[in-house]
């Protein structure tokens, strides 16, 4: 009877996840994670709200992003919660962990939601010292600031919030701002990026708190105060927002890519041409391509395109295009005479028609960098590079309809791409270029 009892019991617990699964609400989540056991209003933490915060970037530019809060719990004087955020942006998925602070936001007597003041803010033990409540999802150290670790941040910026009301955060931008910090003992020369190396990790903290603090306001504890009503309104705008622009973008669709040559485009073959030539499948240079200066913004962003650069570090820092990954060609990929000489470094050697592998793992390496299989946007200074590895893929067995030269650099100086052009001509880079544990074939 026991062993009959728990065959049914197991049944109903895998049953129930599945019926969740299909098109809930975050009403229907918190209803189901609360309600269901028939405890009461209170008695458990749960809650799943998503909320907007102003993210900001490492050149200060903002953009409204989304956090979640997975767990509230009302307290008599208190609220806790944890809310889950994202640092910085720009990282790759494979290392850009999501943040949880721990963060406990008072219920003054006053009602008003001003004079509620942080009591706990943490990214690892809860006010009690007895629970996890959060983590640290940033670099540590950042990779701009060695010295500049989460341990520093946490002994020396994040006590600066205790105690601290919504009403002497809410003006403040950065933590530039923050100016009876910056003026106290010792702190004389305080940087923004004292802290982290990085705009993105202390000012973020501060955008996080004070997205949470528009949270904390929706709660009916501050219902007759106008302040909180109006930080209701505007958290409202801000998830009606996004949650249109997530609307229009799941309705249109990405626009559909073109073949990567336009055939209704004509080019010299040769300089000294008199009649152009009609462009046609198969010849790989930026002139015929069909995503060019005048169409990319329309296909920048898309998660089935990798956008690479191919020029190499020292100009890919001085300029390009935001969210351009940089593999440098003539670094890194091919070198004529890189099958007769050990002391480079490149993957091929011989010519981009009939490429010569330099390793034993050269294909293999070229496909980790370019993915078989996946629309790949190739660009570098004027698309020169680009030619000459689309015709190396191609020689390597890559399906060429899903290679698109986009051209270089020089022609993205229009006005419409200064907003996406990255432009630091102070920085300075000198690259040693080489490979690690590779079963080099001797030369022939």
């Amino acid at each position: 009877m026991f062993k009959r009892f728990l065959a049914i019991l197991l049944c109903l617990l895998l049953v129930v996840p599945v019926a969740l699964a299909d098109g809930l609400s975050v009403g229907d989540v918190n209803d189901f994670l609360n309600n269901s056991a028939k405890l009461g209003e209170g008695s458990k933490a749960n809650q799943v709200a998503v909320i907007p915060f102003d993210h900001i970037d490492g050149p200060k530019d903002e953009d409204l992003f989304y956090a979640f809060v997975p767990f509230k719990y009302v307290a008599r004087s208190y609220i806790k919660y944890q809310v889950t955020f994202i640092s910085c942006t720009c990282r790759s998925a494979d290392v850009n962990v999501w943040s949880t602070a721990y963060v406990e936001l008072t219920l003054p007597s006053s009602g008003k939601i001003e004079d509620s003041a942080i009591r706990t803010l943490s990214f690892d033990a809860d006010s009690t010292g007895h629970y996890l409540g959060g983590f640290w999802g940033d670099s540590n150290p950042p990779p701009t600031a060695p010295n500049a670790t989460y341990e520093k941040v946490k002994a020396e910026m994040i006590p600066y919030y205790i105690g601290k009301t919504y009403g002497q955060l809410m003006g403040y931008s950065t933590i530039d701002d923050f100016t009876d910090y910056s003026e106290g003992e010792g702190r004389a020369d305080l940087k923004v990026d004292a802290f982290t190396g990085a705009t993105v990790s202390s000012n973020n903290i501060l955008r996080i708190v004070q997205a949470l603090y528009a949270y904390h306001a929706t709660d009916s504890f501050f219902d007759g105060d106008a302040k909180a009503a109006e930080l209701r309104q505007v958290f409202e705008a801000k998830k009606e927002v996004v949650a249109s622009s997530a609307a229009a973008a799941v309705a249109a669709g990405e626009v559909e890519l073109p073949a990567p040559v336009d055939t209704t485009k004509t080019y010299k073959a040769n300089k000294d041409d008199t009649v152009e030539t009609v462009c046609e499948p198969g010849n790989f240079g930026p002139t015929c391509s069909a995503i060019n200066s005048e169409n990319l913004r329309q296909y920048l962003g898309r998660t089935d395109v990798k956008y690479i650069d191919l020029r190499d570090y020292a100009d890919y820092a001085k300029k390009h295009l935001r969210n351009f990954e940089c593999i440098p060609y003539f670094a890194l990929i091919f070198n004529a005479e890189a099958c007769n000489d050990a002391s480079l470094p490149q993957l091929y050697g011989g010519t981009v028609d009939d490429p010569i592998p330099v390793y034993a793992e050269s294909d293999e390496l070229l496909e980790a960098l370019f993915p078989k299989g996946q629309t790949i946007f190739l660009m570098c200074q004027s698309g020169g590079r680009v030619n000459n590895m689309m015709k190396l893929l191609s020689a390597r067995g890559w399906d060429m309809s899903k290679i698109y030269n986009i051209g270089g650099m020089a022609h993205y100086a229009g006005a419409e791409y200064r907003d996406i052009v990255t432009d630091t001509p102070e920085i300075a880079i000198n690259a040693t270029y080489s490979f690690e544990g590779l079963t080099r074939i001797a030369p022939k």
